[in-house]
């Protein structure tokens, strides 16, 4: 591992090369875990101690999506995923979802639409509510995920005090076109690029496992440094029924390991959420995501999917001897 040849404190302020990124996804399970994760640990608890975030979402309207993303059951290209379809929910169905995630422990809590873009007034204005209520009832952090958002739509979101917007790359610029073909890689940067002018906090990642080499999983990291979000959001594939990706199991447990500290040692300052398909994926590893450079996790449900109870992952983060807190990025660094 030629990145050993550099101490942490070089590490920390410079993360790795897309060749030294390459060298971990292949390394051997014994290089693995005696070299590779306790530099990935250690650049964990530089950046933030023993504190882990949790957040949580809720599916706020569901299903009938005129995109085609190849791994997701929402879209209306695809039958017999067994995905839910409604409108957007109510103000006062948001907030309550909103009120659940804060009761099992989320300190962050973002509004999830399906959809190319929200667009209509009336739903806009339901956003805001929601958003406003939230902001007065509860502690959370807020956030919502909501497509490719136009710059004066996501002006009101922040006026009514959104603090992060998410939107995720889904995989890097060279894959891209082999799972989403009905908008571009450079649409998804632009969404990005409003939501950071107009002051949100970024939170920025996608899903690995959906068949990708593993130079484009490094391409896909070093796209993210690229964008400099906030925070990375990283999912594995659980490939939905009925999804062009229905067939894919690409991922093993180590797999899904070596990936995260993989982004975390490209990146080692960034808050990083292991999130969607960790169950499945990671199985009786899930434990060692936060050894392996993950700062925080999903609780609770999916889009389409469920989740571990918020029980059971408190109860890790306990054994772990770990401490919740609310997300980094509101937080000095450790150093």
């Amino acid at each position: 591992m030629s990145f050993f040849y550099s101490d942490i404190d070089t590490l920390f302020d410079k993360g790795i090369s897309a060749e030294q990124a390459l060298e971990v996804l292949n390394a051997s399970e014994e290089v693995y875990y005696k070299q590779i994760m306790p530099v990935a640990q250690a650049l964990r608890e530089k950046a933030f101690g023993n504190k882990i975030s949790f957040c949580s979402i809720t599916n706020a309207k569901s299903g009938a999506c005129v995109e085609e993303c190849k791994f997701c059951a929402q879209s209306a290209s695809y039958k017999g995923t067994q995905a839910p379809v409604y409108g957007l929910k109510s103000t006062e169905a948001i907030v309550a979802d909103a009120k659940e995630a804060e009761r099992f422990g989320a300190t962050e809590f973002s509004i999830v639409a399906s959809g190319r873009a929200m667009t209509k007034k009336k739903e806009i204005d339901t956003l805001v509510d929601a958003l406003k209520k939230i902001h007065q009832e509860t502690k959370l952090e807020s956030c919502a995920s909501l497509g490719l958002m136009n710059r004066e739509d996501l002006r009101k979101l922040r006026e009514a005090g959104m603090m992060n917007y998410h939107h995720n790359i889904e995989t890097s610029r060279s894959y891209f076109p082999n799972i989403v073909t009905t908008h571009t890689f450079d649409e998804e940067v632009m969404a990005l690029r409003h939501a950071k002018e107009l002051g949100f906090q970024i939170c920025c990642g996608g899903i690995m496992g959906m068949g990708e080499s593993l130079d484009q999983r490094v391409e896909f990291a070093f796209n993210l440094k690229e964008i400099d979000p906030d925070s990375i959001p990283l999912n594995f594939l659980n490939p939905r029924p009925g999804t062009p990706l229905a067939h894919l199991n690409d991922l093993t447990p180590l797999d899904c390991l070596k990936l995260i500290s993989m982004i975390r040692l490209v990146l080692p300052k960034k808050e990083l959420f292991v999130c969607g398909g960790r169950e499945i994926n990671m199985k009786e590893l899930q434990d060692k995501m936060f050894a392996a450079g993950a700062s925080g996790t999903m609780l609770g449900n999916y889009l389409t999917t469920k989740g571990r109870s918020p029980d059971e992952d408190l109860k890790m983060i306990q054994n772990l001897g770990l401490q919740v807190v609310s997300p980094h990025r509101k937080m000095e660094l450790a150093v």
